[in-house]
């Protein structure tokens, strides 16, 4: 680059010559790296004239949609989060119309050793948000074929637990696990949800509850009185809600404090999950988790309502498409009824369409 920063100047200057032309001028920046680009942006629009769009690089037009879309999301604590590892993963001063897909192929080798295929599959999602919405803005842009891109995600299956099942768990449970697990199953709110849930985020005379969900977003719930119940029931011994008997004495750890028998203290995420697993082998469960317990509220209150919109919003779902996967309860319930129908729909039920139908057949001799 012909780039240069006179002494009488704090600006750089370019010069450079096209088809024996000579251009030149001030750039009005006073970075190298800035120079640079006025002047490769002065060559494009000398080689192609009015046909020339304005660049950017990838960090710039990471900010301005930004600015304009993603601190407005909802889930925008998880979309800076995403974007930062996007726009350091390729590189921020990589210019936008000349990211190609090898660079994006070594980003999505790079990130899927890290982090599950859909989590990957996000990121690229939001590159395709970014890159779109500056096209439609008048930047130059290289668009990869986004669909190759993409990562086989794994097919998330939904674990119903059965109304015996039900039955068997509870009897099996300590007593420590049965306000958490019941208000996890009766709440469908995730495991950490749950277990992070104040006194101070819970309103019993309005009967609802505020959750911190997932990307730092805060969400609030109304509760049912079975619900207010469990929680009401709680002792106050903490911030926490959700608290258990210490059975036998542990010594401190740099995480926590010494723990004393008989003293309660509030869950952590994993540290009960031995108790967990042995209820789920005492009472005969197989291939269940805890997060299925979510799964089973989803599925019975869509069951119940047919209201995919209040199910979804019930979950925290930023998106009905993701309540969608409980849409098998529905299934169910149209089949069942389809199958009520055949069985009063037959010539032995005196059903007349039956008959005619059988009348029919027996005329063309089938």
């Amino acid at each position: 680059m012909s780039v240069y920063k006179p002494k009488t100047s704090p600006y750089y200057q370019y010069d450079f010559q096209w088809k024996g032309r000579r251009f030149s001028g001030s750039t009005g920046v006073t970075t190298k790296r800035d120079a640079e680009r006025f002047e490769a942006n002065e060559r494009r629009k000398v080689a192609l004239g009015t046909d020339a769009k304005p660049t950017a690089t990838l960090n710039e037009a990471a900010q301005r949609w930004w600015e304009a879309v993603g601190k407005h999301r909802k889930s925008h604590v998880t979309t800076d989060y995403q974007l930062t590892a996007l726009v350091k993963g390729i590189g921020p001063n990589k210019m936008l119309h000349e990211i190609t897909i090898t660079d994006f192929d070594r980003y999505v080798a790079r990130r899927r050793a890290k982090l599950s295929n859909a989590s990957v599959n996000r990121e690229v999602e939001l590159a395709r948000a970014v890159w779109r919405w500056n096209g439609k803005r008048g930047f130059e842009v290289a668009e990869p074929h986004w669909r190759d891109l993409l990562l086989k995600e794994k097919q998330e299956r939904i674990r119903e637990l059965s109304n015996d099942e039900e039955a068997r768990l509870f009897e099996s449970l300590h007593d420590n696990l049965k306000p958490i697990v019941e208000f996890a199953l009766l709440s469908g709110q995730r495991r950490s949800e749950v277990i992070k849930l104040r006194w101070s985020d819970v309103d019993l005379a309005a009967a609802r509850a505020t959750f911190n969900i997932k990307g730092g977003e805060k969400r609030v719930l109304p509760l049912t009185p079975r619900m207010v119940a469990l929680i009401a029931n709680q002792p106050k011994v903490c911030a926490q809600v959700f608290t258990y008997v210490c059975l036998r004495p542990a010594p401190p750890r740099a995480d926590r404090p010494r723990r004393l028998k008989g003293e309660r203290y509030p869950f952590s995420e994993g540290g009960w999950a031995r108790q967990w697993k042995q209820a789920l082998k005492d009472a005969g469960i197989a291939d269940f988790r805890f997060h299925d317990l979510r799964h089973t509220k989803g599925t019975r209150a869509l069951r119940a309502t047919g209201n995919l919109k209040a199910v979804s919003k019930m979950l925290g779902h930023t998106s009905v498409l993701t309540t969608s996967r409980y849409a098998h309860a529905l299934e169910d319930d149209v089949r069942a009824a389809m199958l009520d129908s055949e069985s009063q729909n037959s010539p032995e039920a005196g059903n007349v369409t039956a008959l005619r139908t059988a009348e029919i057949r027996r005329k063309e001799g089938k």
